[in-house]
């Protein structure tokens, strides 16, 4: 018989750990594991997706993140499904998920951890409270070894990297010209500022120079001022969410992830599964997937000079952008599809319960 597992996140909306949610459940081998996924409220646009590839939903409607009432449906929603494993995604559901399961006698609870730092930008009680649920889960699963080093209290740590679709990620003729994509919520984390001052800089060599920064965020009219500023009106476009973001790749010359800090970056490895250059901050989960100078570029994190420097030279020698796409794409095809992140997410689920 397939483990029931039940994964509960905060909301189905477009976001990284959402998207993979949506992506990788349906790929799960149903002999091993009958995948269900729950909601705290809302009903996001990748509630339908999962839907129509067979996994269901549940709404739990609560009316914001923070009331105890879900729990108590959660609890019911457990014992009435009979799930075996409840796999919990953000702290939200981490809180309220532990006390559900307890309620329900749930045999075994883990939760996936998405970032790096994650505490240090929530509210001051979250970190003991977390950390306590942590230490009395089953396991933690860490998106990256990076994420994995911030959990050496939990019961046991399980790393398992993000994966991509590799057939709809498929690779493209690399333009002749094109934009600098970004993609990312608009907020410290990602390091738009330094993309922006670095483009500045390049401005006087590459005077048709453009970006597409895609995303919203808390900073979006701190970095539209920024362009103001850096007399870029003309240079940067800000084209908000984007639910594909296919042909945004498509159309791209490179694709450049800056970030301060980074549990994984999925984005920079679609781009990659894309065919696409990538320069990404040297941080956390980037370099544990991206090695320069062999499949991208890598440049420390804030340092707005390197930035330039390897953009500038991706425009100057299209034989090298074309030879790191290639291996991009050649290295997420080995390690980081989906499928075999599905693969090592049915074996983790396995050992849960101490089939081999």
């Amino acid at each position: 018989m397939p483990q029931r597992v039940l994964h509960f996140i905060t909301e189905l909306n477009i976001g990284g750990a959402e998207r993979l949610l949506a992506e990788v459940l349906p790929r799960l081998d149903h002999a091993k594991v009958e995948a269900q996924a729950a909601c705290l409220h809302g009903e996001g646009p990748l509630v339908a997706e999962l839907e129509s590839r067979g996994v269901r939903v549940h709404t739990l409607r609560s009316p914001h993140k923070f009331n105890l009432w879900p729990a108590w449906r959660l609890a019911r929603l457990l014992e009435r499904e009979r799930i075996e494993v409840l796999h919990t995604h953000l702290i939200q559901a981490d809180i309220l998920g532990f006390a559900a399961a307890r309620l329900a006698t749930t045999p075994r609870v883990v939760s996936t951890k998405h970032n790096v730092r994650y505490y240090e930008r929530r509210q001051c009680w979250l970190r003991p409270v977390a950390h306590e649920i942590e230490r009395r889960i089953d396991a933690v699963v860490a998106v990256s070894s990076a994420v994995a080093t911030e959990y050496g209290h939990a019961r046991r740590v399980e790393v398992i990297h993000n994966g991509v679709d590799v057939a709809k990620f498929s690779p493209s003729p690399l333009p002749a010209s094109g934009p600098i994509v970004c993609l990312g919520k608009l907020t410290m984390q990602k390091g738009h500022r330094i993309l922006l001052e670095a483009m500045a800089r390049l401005a006087k060599e590459f005077p048709e120079l453009r970006a597409e920064i895609a995303g919203t965020g808390l900073l979006f009219d701190d970095l539209q001022a920024r362009v103001v500023r850096l007399k870029m009106i003309r240079t940067a476009a800000f084209p908000g969410v984007i639910a594909d973001v296919r042909p945004l790749l498509a159309r791209a010359s490179m694709v450049v992830m800056p970030s301060l800090w980074e549990g994984f970056g999925l984005a920079a490895l679609e781009a990659m599964a894309c065919g696409r250059p990538v320069i990404a901050s040297d941080v956390g989960g980037l370099r544990e997937f991206i090695t320069h100078e062999r499949d991208g570029l890598l440049v420390p994190a804030g340092d707005v000079t390197a930035l330039a420097d390897a953009i500038a030279r991706l425009l100057r020698h299209r034989a090298l952008a074309e030879r790191l796409a290639a291996a991009g794409r050649a290295r997420v095809v080995e390690a980081f599809s989906l499928n075999s992140m599905a693969r090592k997410l049915e074996a983790f689920y396995a050992s849960l319960s101490g089939v081999t």
